[in-house]
């Protein structure tokens, strides 16, 4: 986990929900079955120059972090995920950490719960968009271009999700996403702060089996999120 979420609100309503001041160019569509690479939207909040106020901001980036020392964009691929345990002192992560924190909005996301050779899929959601902890990198391309990328962190899984999956992303909750977002917070102690709070985060969402078409990343719409049988 975290390997494949739902992120299919509107800009608009992200725009209220995490109060942004400015709004990017070329924000993603939205999209039931979202898979790494892909391209997603984050919220950030850039450490401001001079004596500036500081300027929140939606984003598209792409899902797997590109370090600024990356040779090569495919570096991102496995670096969709970090564990939270160790973010800080991995060279992929540990700056970011520092000082390039994100919130990743989402409606939902999938989890596999496996039993014996099969695996069944869950949809595990709130009444509104939820915020990962997320990590975000600028890239600069050969041409280039710059490229916005970012990382999604994860934890052990809290609660009726332990029982589905062991690890689970950390969800922020709305009173801790000032001080995430804020570059001028120390970020291992926002870390362990959004860490230790994730338990409390997840314990009022909802869980319910989903089809096995989400198993496959070309299926979209909005009956991959229906409840496989609804009571």
């Amino acid at each position: 986990m975290c390997g494949r979420y739902v992120m299919a609100s509107p800009a608009s309503d992200l725009v209220a929900l995490f109060e942004i001041d400015e709004t990017g160019a070329d924000l993603p569509e939205p999209s039931w079955n979202i898979p790494p690479t892909s391209s997603v939207p984050i919220v950030v909040e850039p450490q401001p120059r001079d004596d500036a106020p500081p300027t929140r901001r939606l984003e598209a980036a792409r899902w797997g972090l590109v370090p600024a020392w990356a040779d090569d964009v495919s570096v991102g691929a496995r670096a969709f995920n970090a564990r939270s345990e160790t973010a800080a002192s991995k060279p992929m992560f540990r700056d970011a950490v520092r000082e390039r924190r994100a919130l990743v909005p989402a409606d939902g996301w999938f989890e596999w719960q496996k039993h014996d050779d099969a695996k069944t899929p869950h949809y595990i959601h709130g009444e509104q968009p939820i915020s990962f902890a997320g990590l975000y990198a600028w890239w600069k391309r050969p041409d280039g271009a710059w490229l916005l990328s970012t990382s999604i962190l994860t934890t052990a899984s809290a609660g009726e999700l332990s029982a589905i999956h062991e690890r689970m992303p950390v969800v922020v909750s709305p009173e801790m996403r000032d001080a995430w977002l804020d570059p001028t917070e120390d970020g291992e102690a926002a870390l362990e702060a959004v860490v230790a709070e994730a338990a409390d985060a997840v314990a009022g969402l909802s869980v319910h089996v989903v089809g096995s078409r989400v198993g496959n990343v070309r299926e979209q719409g909005v009956e991959l999120i229906a409840p496989l049988n609804p009571a």
